[in-house]
């Protein structure tokens, strides 16, 4: 049975065992056939509690490879590609989320050209923005994309999509969808833009539809765990419009959580709902901007103290869609 198909079945209840267990395991014993084939001593050499290997053990006797096997065959005809947690593709920066209560993906499921995630900003804010809001979102990603830069959200309405909008104004501009699953298009208004993102950018998520394509109801939990990846994979957030809940706050908590500089877009005064959320960003360390210089002259700084160490990781994503397509 293919490897894939293991790794498929791990992801499935991602949290039974942690990706640097899996990873571990893999770079043992060359395959996860043997480690899913483990005895209770062998996953103990691994470092595993006894609670996580009865746990696993219950799991794997439950569970129909056969029914990963297919969706397999269907990731593949749909274009979709799988993405280790072991592979050199895999963002160098989620790998950091081991330090973190979450932890990071066992693997992403991609779609797209870009194959590059070392040079992302990421630009979160409300469904419900101003027209200040929606003309600064698109202008902050258009500054950055032009420099270079490739910019992450996650394709909701309001300032996601302005961000992947502004993104694709740019010459060569590249944008990054994360996705609360792969699957059918959420909101489907933005199917479109998907298509576009795909062409010059990619579209992420760790989580997929069963049956692949057919739109179900998810909980709103989906769309919250998808947010360590967009801050995640990125070197910078940025927060425009948010009032004092909601998902941005989220965001904000999880991306300073995992060390991210974040940055706050000051709204304008008469934005109260805006303002509020600007302040309590500020209050737990967000820069304030009011434009994309702050966030240049950061990006420019951070990459020159980069260590050589952190420069070789980011070099392991410099893979061409051409590689892609090779199956490299």
């Amino acid at each position: 049975m293919e490897d894939l198909v293991y790794w498929l079945a791990l992801q499935e209840r991602h949290w039974l065992l942690p990706a640097e267990k899996v990873a571990q395991a893999f770079y043992e014993y060359g395959t996860l056939e043997k480690l899913w084939a483990a005895s209770n001593s062998d996953l103990l050499r691994l470092g595993l509690s006894d609670h996580t290997i009865s746990a696993f053990f219950k799991y794997k006797n439950k569970v129909r490879l056969q029914d990963f096997e297919k969706q397999l065959e269907d990731f593949r005809r749909l274009g979709v590609r799988l993405i280790r947690y072991t592979d050199k593709e895999y963002p160098s920066r989620l790998k950091d989320l081991t330090k973190t209560m979450e932890g990071p993906p066992l693997l992403i499921f991609h779609r797209g050209a870009l194959l590059d995630f070392s040079n992302a900003v990421a630009i979160v804010g409300t469904r419900v923005c101003s027209h200040y809001g929606h003309m600064m979102a698109r202008r902050l990603s258009r500054d950055l994309a032009k420099k270079g830069y490739t910019i992450v959200s996650g394709l909701a309405r309001g300032v996601d999509t302005e961000a992947h909008c502004g993104a694709l104004e740019a010459p060569h501009g590249k944008t990054v969808a994360v996705l609360a699953w792969m699957g059918s298009i959420y909101p489907p208004e933005n199917v479109e833009l998907t298509k576009d993102i795909e062409k010059r950018g990619a579209i992420l998520s760790e989580r997929y539809q069963k049956p692949f394509n057919k739109f179900s109801k998810f909980a709103p939990g989906k769309f919250v765990e998808r947010n360590r990846i967009t801050s995640g994979i990125s070197r910078c957030v940025i927060a425009i419009e948010s009032d004092e809940k909601g998902g941005t706050v989220h965001q904000v908590d999880l991306a300073i959580s995992q060390g991210r500089t974040v940055f706050a877009l000051k709204p304008q005064s008469s934005n109260e709902r805006a303002m509020r959320g600007y302040k309590l960003f500020l209050s737990q360390g967000a820069i304030s901007i009011k434009s994309s210089k702050e966030v240049l002259r950061f990006l420019e700084r951070e990459k020159t103290e980069r260590t050589p160490k952190e420069r070789k990781l980011d070099s392991f994503s410099q893979y061409s869609l051409t590689s892609f397509q090779r199956g490299e």
